[in-house]
């Protein structure tokens, strides 16, 4: 079990690392910091620290599969359908000046 006498306030995720979000050291304490500035300068050094020591060891690389080529066929059925919205349109602009 966690002492906080001898943690100092500080929540352990289940690797063993500090986790700042759960960790009462990083919580505002008025009783201890009478402005945001004392606020900072009690956390920097620890939260500056903490973040560093949990960096990851080596470069993350992430691998993801390929989406396919799209079929020779998309770009004739694109095409196809740009030139009915353009038709669709000018019949509708015509319509409208007349």
């Amino acid at each position: 079990m966690i002492d906080p006498e001898i943690d100092h306030g500080f929540a352990y995720n289940f690797q063993g690392e500090i986790d700042i979000i759960r960790s009462p050291f990083y919580e505002l304490d008025w009783e201890y910091d009478d402005s945001v500035e004392d606020y900072v300068n009690r956390i920097l050094y620890c939260l500056a620290e903490t973040i560093e020591l949990q960096q990851p060891k080596v470069p993350w690389c992430l691998i993801g599969r390929s989406t396919p080529p799209l079929p020779t066929a998309f770009s004739w059925i694109k095409a196809f359908g740009v030139a009915t919205i353009l038709a669709a349109s000018f019949s509708v602009l015509k319509a409208s000046l007349c």
